[in-house]
């Protein structure tokens, strides 16, 4: 199996590279920041996330990703105010990764009584690299070409995205746009960075004694591929814990948990369960997000939602 997965990354990696290419998430709502740059500044106080991603548990070349975000709210003037922060990730698979980090700022403004809207942005770079030193393949001769071996990386600047976010205290609608540049990458001719676009919404339903339903959903798009949608639904009990279900098209599904923690801490968890062909070698998929907060509760000044939390 692993020398099937390296041949296909090589063979891929040789093409135009119109597939997925940024990290995926099974926790997106908690960790929404990192798909949409509009989100920064909606918490009430410094928000913190960082996480780890381990996919296809039993592949020894699957795909593996870290990640980190941080944003606050300031200059609040009636009802608008500004969001600032920072991304960061990186992500390998095989011979083939790449590390970013994207600085993101937004705009909210108080729509009607209910709504707001934010519109963000997020620059940055990123490194892509290729490393095909350790890989000796006998029937693959690109591989074994001296002119192959050791490793290989570039930066590309700027790395650009963009992001609407309308939302209240129960739900909220998001867009975003990833590699609005499209960078072409050098070490691998006929190469590029392709646009990503991604859809989400949420709401959060009251329910009795302390419960609340918060179904959502995140559709993502990438030019020349199929779309790809996750749904989930979660349970959240007196905004303590939250248990749910999630569904990957053509993917699998997915047990959500997040726990607080103490009064500033939060713990989101993942299991992902493959249900395609990548299943007889790879079906586990393992996700952690450690959340921390500056204050606890709705103390602050910026307009949470429920939703999202």
């Amino acid at each position: 199996m692993k020398k099937i997965l390296l041949i296909s990354i090589i063979a891929l990696a040789g093409l135009s590279m119109k597939g997925q290419q940024m990290p995926l998430y099974s926790h997106y709502v908690l960790n929404y920041l990192q798909i949409n740059p509009a989100v920064a500044g909606s918490q009430p106080c410094l928000d913190m996330k960082i996480g780890y991603r381990r996919q296809w548990m039993g592949i020894g070349e699957g795909p593996r990703t870290a990640f980190g975000n941080i944003h606050g709210s300031f200059g609040k003037k009636k009802h608008n105010f500004h969001g600032v922060g920072g991304q960061v990730f990186t992500d390998d698979t095989g011979a083939i990764g790449f590390t970013g980090m994207n600085g993101v700022y937004a705009y909210h403004m108080k729509m009607n009584r209910k709504y707001y809207l934010s519109a963000g942005i997020g620059v940055g770079f990123m490194q892509y690299r290729i490393d095909l030193g350790g890989i000796v393949l006998p029937d693959v001769q690109v591989v074994n070409d001296p002119a192959f071996a050791g490793s290989s990386s570039e930066f590309l600047f700027p790395q650009i995205q963009f992001g609407l976010w309308l939302y209240k205290e129960d739900r909220f609608y998001g867009f975003a746009i990833h590699n609005l540049t499209e960078n072409a990458l050098s070490i691998l001719p006929g190469s590029a960075m392709r646009r990503h676009y991604s859809f989400a919404a949420g709401r959060a339903i009251e329910m009795q004694d302390g419960f609340m339903f918060k179904p959502s959903a995140h559709l993502q798009y990438v030019a020349s591929s199929r779309a790809s949608i996750d749904l989930t639904a979660m349970f959240d009990y007196k905004e303590k814990v939250q248990v749910g279900v999630g569904f990957r098209s053509e993917s699998g599904i997915t047990g959500l948990l997040r726990v607080d923690l103490f009064r500033y801490v939060t713990l989101g968890y993942a299991y992902d369960f493959a249900l395609s062909r990548i299943r007889f070698d790879g079906r586990h998929t393992h996700e952690v997000v450690l959340g921390i907060q500056a204050c606890a509760g709705n103390e602050g000044r910026a307009v949470p939602c429920a939703a999202y939390q």
